[in-house]
């Protein structure tokens, strides 16, 4: 054999090993658990309001952060290559002589006649002795100037704005996990309703198969008894134009398979060609459903939030608050301070330092009055909002309540329904081969069984959805 028919032979092989391993990768199974598992590992919304909690939970740090003493260090060096030069002036300086006491007093001139002190022209008084200053001139150096130094702040009270900062850190904090459950709670929704409608098309996908089944034996009997004269012409054409519907009708409900099967992919990240395979033969059951009278939308992260934003605004009002009251601080702090001269003589010293302030606001043109009183405001706007709110999320658990009610009744009627068309249907043939059904009677027979066994699954269906939107609307589905 040549080489490069060998090549071609490998390369083959290859691809057909290569194919065979991605037609197996491409299949996975799945059930209703999985599903969400994947949805809320893949949606990116999850992954958002993660990180949004990462950082509420970093900004709760750094608030707390501030109660905490704080140290820094700082240097300096300043080169100047010309010294700087100064001439103080001197002059007569008055002179002072002990007292009785052994204090220090003027050396005054005193007038005999009226004890009182001699002054001058000028109105000073006038002194026994005077010292000489003379002129003296300053030459400071600042070529290669060093400081450096540590210091610590300390804050003492900055009127509760510290620890309102902490309180309303803590609130973000909460925030952002009902947020996070919120999200999870709406990723869930979603990707049960795929799953459902998944479920739902799959069935009718077999129903119509099986319809198709039914009216291709039909077919057959009819063209048998047509040769032998026993059938119309006319009664042959009515099953084949019957046949033809169900295979559009399957045709249809195969293309609504594949794309229920591919939003389902979209919804838990796998590509939208994967093939799925439901692994759990009880996933066609109906869930367990417990109906609970209350509609106290307490559970619900949306009233949650509702309450939260209170709190925040009250703490937000505190802020406001603080901005008016007095602040204390301490500090201290090490330096050293070195390659100073002053006339030729170098100064190289460290120092120790301590200081304590204390900051009272008297008067801003009324911010901090008009900053709080629009953060109670907004407090008012947030309990507002959290009425207004409140009725509207127990008016949407009533509403999920009684959708859920009615999917129940439907689901009983639509049962019976499919029980009687069924039986109708076995009646009809069973009439029919006997010779005493006309042919028109048993296909309505089989078009009403086929349409109560569409309308048995949408039942179905809708019980298992609004049972998920049932939990979303009570606060308990992303449990």
């Amino acid at each position: 054999m040549p080489d490069s028919m060998k090549i071609n032979k490998y390369i083959t092989i290859f691809a057909l090993l290569l194919l065979t391993s991605l037609t197996a990768t491409a299949q996975v199974e799945l059930n209703q658990q999985k599903c969400r598992e994947m949805a809320l590992d893949y949606s990116r919304q999850i992954k958002i309001s993660e990180n949004r909690h990462q950082q509420a939970v970093l900004s709760g740090k750094i608030a707390k952060a501030q109660h905490l003493p704080k140290l820094s260090a700082s240097g300096l060096y300043f080169y100047k290559p010309d010294p700087l030069e100064y001439s103080l002036e001197g002059g007569y300086l008055p002179t002072y002589t002990p007292g009785p006491n052994g204090e220090m007093q003027p050396n005054v001139q005193i007038n005999p006649n009226t004890g009182a002190p001699v002054t001058g022209p000028d109105g000073n008084p006038v002194f026994n002795m005077y010292a000489m200053m003379p002129d003296m001139n300053l030459n400071i150096g600042l070529e290669g100037v060093t400081t450096a130094g540590v210091q610590i702040e300390q804050p003492v009270y900055m009127g509760g704005k510290i620890r309102t900062a902490n309180k309303l850190a803590n609130t973000g904090i909460e925030v952002s996990k009902k947020q996070m459950d919120l999200k999870k709670s709406e990723v869930i929704a979603n990707v049960d309703a795929a799953w459902f409608q998944y479920l739902a098309v799959k069935e009718k996908h077999l129903a119509a198969n099986e319809y198709k089944i039914l009216l291709d034996s039909l077919e057959a009997t009819i063209e048998a008894t047509n040769r032998e004269g026993m059938s119309t012409r006319n009664e042959l054409l009515k099953v084949q134009v019957k046949r033809n519907e169900a295979i559009l009708l399957k045709q249809k409900a195969n293309s609504g398979l594949q794309l229920a099967q591919m939003n389902l992919c979209r919804l838990i990240g796998l590509p939208l060609n994967t093939n799925l395979i439901i692994d759990a033969p009880e996933e066609t059951t109906l869930p367990d459903i417990q109906i609970i009278e209350d509609n106290n939308p307490a559970d619900r992260p949306e009233y949650q939030l509702l309450n939260d934003a209170i709190e925040a605004k009250q703490y937000q009002e505190k802020m406001a608050r603080a901005g008016m009251l007095p602040q204390i601080g301490i500090s201290a702090g090490y330096s050293y301070l070195g390659g100073l001269e002053i006339n030729g003589q170098e100064t190289d010293e460290m120092a120790f330092s301590a200081m304590a302030s204390v900051k009272i606001p008297i008067f801003k043109w009324f911010e901090e009055q008009n900053k709080l009183s629009k953060a109670r405001l907004e407090t008012e706007v947030a309990r507002m909002e959290l009425e207004e709110n409140e009725k509207l999320l127990q008016l949407d658990i009533a509403r999920a309540r009684f959708n859920l009610e009615e999917s129940f009744t439907r689901l009983q009627l639509t049962e019976k329904a499919l029980e009687q068309a069924q039986e109708n249907l076995e009646t009809s043939e069973s009439l029919f081969e006997e010779g005493m059904e006309p042919l028109v009677n048993l296909l309505e027979a089989q078009v009403q069984w086929q349409k109560a066994e569409s309308e048995y699954i949408d039942a179905k269906t809708s019980v298992k959805l609004m049972h998920t939107y049932y939990l979303k609307a009570t606060g308990h589905l992303s449990e």
